[in-house]
């Protein structure tokens, strides 16, 4: 399934490189969220993906597995965010990279449980969103 993940994944990061944020709706950016995380847990970049994201960015990630009825991995998720804001109090910065490497080590062990059902769940939300109208076309 993660060819699936893959072909979705690279078709919303060419609409959002060749139209821009504002062409993506609120769904299609759920899907490019989720699929972007699906691909760091298969690379083995959640580590990364921890360290260079925005908490608000964690935050949506968390509103789109909500989105795609993967509640569990939204909590988890959110978990991280809120451990990740604790790393990021002042004085702890030094030990912010073993912070971060401990908390992407226990989300990957969470989320590569969930993997499978997150891929399922990303899909069949991807299936029930509908095409958008010509008219909503128009005005975007």
């Amino acid at each position: 399934m993660s060819d699936i993940v893959d072909l979705v994944s690279y078709a919303l990061r060419s609409k959002l490189l060749n139209h821009g944020a504002r062409s993506l709706s609120d769904a299609e950016w759920h899907l490019l969220r989720v699929s972007h995380l699906l691909n760091a847990i298969e690379d083995s970049t959640l580590d990364r993906l921890l360290a260079d994201s925005p908490l608000t960015e964690l935050l949506a990630l968390a509103v789109a597995l909500d989105a795609i009825e993967a509640p569990e991995a939204a909590r988890s998720i959110r978990r991280a965010k809120t451990d990740l804001a604790a790393a990021n109090d002042p004085g702890l910065g030094l030990e912010r990279p073993d912070s971060v490497a401990a908390i992407a080590g226990t989300l990957d062990e969470r989320l590569g449980r969930m993997r499978a059902g997150i891929e399922q769940q990303l899909l069949d939300y991807a299936f029930r969103q509908r095409e958008p109208e010509p008219e909503e076309l128009v005005s975007r």
